[in-house]
């Protein structure tokens, strides 16, 4: 990674500086590989380890630096590439004899760690296809495979902590999910004030909201009113404009999703730390999905990971069965018909999920599907010999089993995925028939009606009072090759 500008390695030096006061020596910086390339270019880098986060880089030639110092030299890093956290600067000259004094911070297990009073003389300029040494020995072997790069056993392939939204890694979504299987009751929106999508004190906000509210909105144009998403919609055309007819209003929620189409993976461990929504009939979205939909585009073919969900609700039931937010649950998705053959659910025995933070995980491998919480593992998804499609029985109709023959045995969960955040409404998957929610009052909506979209709407005056705490935070993201 080039090296950054000073105001940005400041903002994250400093906050590095009162986290090292307080941290335990657990981790050790080890040396610094620099290079002084020709005609002009600058690298230093330190090996990846487990557990490594962010690497900054402060420098200065032939002129002393202190610890507190932003340097000339100025850059930092949050993913390692090719075993190696590298700062690059491909546009600085340097001379046989010049001195670069520096320091290091490495963040490590969620620590600071300082290296300072360093110097390196340059000696000679080398050629940039010259090596950093023995790379590969330190490179061990793994089943994970990064969309356009390399990793190695244990290396975190992919962090995001929120100090500010970097559009060059996610996507903020815009457009109308009319080919979402599940056809959730929103449209998701890059809004420019009052945004669905923020980040404010570390946290990613995705706030969900009701599309009459909105500028040259009102409850008409839901009935009868367009609905134009072209400008900076990132679908196709038709999930870019919507005309209200009819039951098929427009949709009445107004959310946000972002993904990371830039990075794409197969196999790893995610780990995602959030609070969930709370409100009636809303649920987050912390998925991976396919990036090339290899085995269709239809009825989940392709398949989807749900990382964690619960429903909002408080309350809501059906006869003894509880589907509250006090129920996590979370697995593999391949068929809308047998949508939750194998999802797996946890009861909270200590409040609600969405009363804190937790850290939720999914281990993704070759033979089986693991969900953690706050490093508990609380279930386990394995294929049967015949691979995942042989945990269906025959009336699974909609199942691709031709396709998924052709693949591994954990097909379709065998291709590149990418990370999608978001807050859903309503659905026709998310919310089974028959449940009550507070005061037994029962779900507005039937999931096989046309008119599904409709009655949940002219449901509002009840649900809408419940949504004190609508939005989806999180604190960070992982990703770590096994």
């Amino acid at each position: 990674m080039r090296a950054s500008s000073s105001a940005r390695a400041t903002s994250l030096v400093i906050p590095l500086f009162l986290l090292i006061q307080t941290s335990c020596a657990q981790y050790e910086i080890p040396d610094v590989t620099i290079r002084a390339l020709k005609p002009r270019g600058f690298s230093a880098s330190i090996p990846d380890a487990p557990n490594v986060s962010l690497f900054v880089f402060q420098g200065n030639v032939n002129r002393p630096i202190s610890n507190n110092d932003v340097g000339t030299i100025s850059g930092e890093v949050l993913r390692a590439k090719a075993g190696r956290w590298t700062v690059e600067d491909p546009n600085l000259e340097l001379k046989i004899g010049d001195i670069i004094n520096y320091y290091v911070v490495v963040s490590a297990n969620r620590a600071g760690y300082i290296k300072d009073n360093l110097s390196f003389t340059v000696r000679a300029l080398e050629d940039r296809l010259a090596t950093d040494g023995p790379i590969p020995t330190e490179c061990k072997p793994t089943l994970t495979q990064v969309r356009g790069g390399s990793a190695c056993a244990g290396q975190t392939i992919f962090e995001e902590n929120f100090d500010n939204f970097r559009d060059n890694v996610w996507q903020i979504e815009q457009y109308i999910p009319v080919y979402t299987p599940n056809f959730p009751f929103v449209s998701y929106q890059r809004l420019v004030s009052d945004p669905t999508v923020s980040v404010s004190d570390g946290k990613l906000r995705i706030s969900p909201k009701l599309q009459q509210k909105l500028p040259g909105f009102t409850d008409d144009s839901i009935y009868s009113g367009t609905l134009n998403l072209f400008s900076g919609c990132t679908s196709s055309a038709e999930a870019c404009m919507k005309q209200a007819w009819g039951a098929d209003i427009l949709p009445p929620i107004v959310s946000g999703k972002i993904t990371t189409k830039g990075f794409a993976f197969t196999y790893g461990t995610v780990t995602v730390r959030a609070k969930l929504p709370q409100g009636d009939w809303i649920y987050p979205e912390i998925l991976l999905e396919p990036l090339l939909q290899k085995y269709g585009t239809l009825h989940y073919s392709s398949g989807v990971l749900k990382i964690a969900s619960a429903r909002g609700n408080r309350e809501l039931r059906s006869g003894t069965t509880d589907y509250s937010n006090r129920v996590l649950f979370g697995g593999p998705v391949m068929d809308l018909q047998c949508h939750d053959t194998l999802l797996n659910s946890k009861t909270s025995t200590d409040g609600l999920w969405g009363d804190d933070y937790h850290e939720y995980s999914l281990r993704w491998a070759p033979d089986r599907i693991t969900l953690s919480v706050d490093g508990i593992e609380w279930a386990r998804v394995e294929p049967t010999a015949s691979g995942l499609r042989g945990r269906f029985p025959d009336t699974c109709t909609q199942l691709p089993r031709t396709l998924l023959e052709q693949g591994s045995r954990v097909a379709p969960f065998d291709n590149h995925f990418y990370i999608t955040l978001g807050v859903g409404a309503g659905s026709i998957t998310e919310f089974p028939d028959g449940v009550k929610t507070a005061n037994e009052r029962p779900k507005p909506w039937s999931n096989p009606s046309r008119k599904a979209l409709l009655n949940f709407w002219q449901d509002m005056d009840s649900w809408q009072t419940t949504w004190n705490q609508p939005q989806l935070l999180v604190d960070y993201v992982k990703v770590v090759a096994l």
